[in-house]
């Protein structure tokens, strides 16, 4: 039975093993152990995740600012934004990042700024563990870097951003080349690069309720 444990859990995807061996980190400690409790509460019906606090490695940097993305209609692509970026990844095509999206409504958006060392997975898992509902369409994208520019991160680094494409997860990085110019590359969001937190990266995510 074990054996087939093991078997399964090697079939996962890569991504999904990184999620889990860093859930197992987080539950061996003291506040998983408080969680834990919690989650007996919860299943005994009793009262639960009171008191709880949630690790976050990002600062909210918009707060009291209203950032609202306008209605679209999801159909551009960042892969074939030239009227905004002088340099796109061409990865945006190479790896399939390039799909178009449904049509959204107004939108509010939240700007955080990284506190903490950080993989893409630490970042947008610490504002919550279900990341599809931290995505935008790539439209969307585009119309913040457009309509909020003056919220990107300057002096070269990295607003990042998370979209869908053909099923897969993927993370938008916006930065100032020069001047005003700007650049878009992609990365996929289970690339386990540690970003640092001294060049104050950006996240721009859907605002939570």
């Amino acid at each position: 039975m074990l054996g087939t444990l093991v078997r399964k859990i090697v079939d996962l995807p890569l991504d999904v093993i990184r999620v889990l061996c860093d859930l197992v980190e987080k539950l061996s400690g003291e506040a998983g152990q408080q969680w834990l409790a919690e989650l007996k509460n919860f299943l005994r019906k009793e009262n639960c995740w009171t008191g709880v606090v949630v690790e976050t490695i990002l600062r909210l940097i918009s707060i009291g600012e209203s950032l609202v993305l306008d209605a679209a209609d999801g159909k551009e692509i960042l892969a074939k934004a030239k009227d905004v970026f002088a340099y796109i990844d061409p990865d945006f095509k190479n790896w399939g990042a390039d799909e178009p999206g449904s049509a959204t409504g107004e939108m509010p958006v939240a700007v955080y700024e990284m506190t903490q060392d950080g993989t893409f997975a630490h970042i947008f898992g610490s504002l919550n563990a279900d990341v599809y509902k931290l995505c935008f369409t790539q439209a969307q994208i585009k119309a913040f870097v457009k309509k909020h520019r003056r919220w990107l991160r300057t002096d070269g680094y990295g607003t990042f951003f998370l979209f869908r494409s053909h099923g897969e997860v993927f993370v938008a990085d916006v930065n100032f080349i020069s001047g005003a110019s700007l650049r878009v590359h992609v990365y996929r969001f289970g690339y386990d690069y540690v970003w640092n937190v001294a060049y104050r990266p950006r996240v721009v995510v859907p605002q939570l309720a």
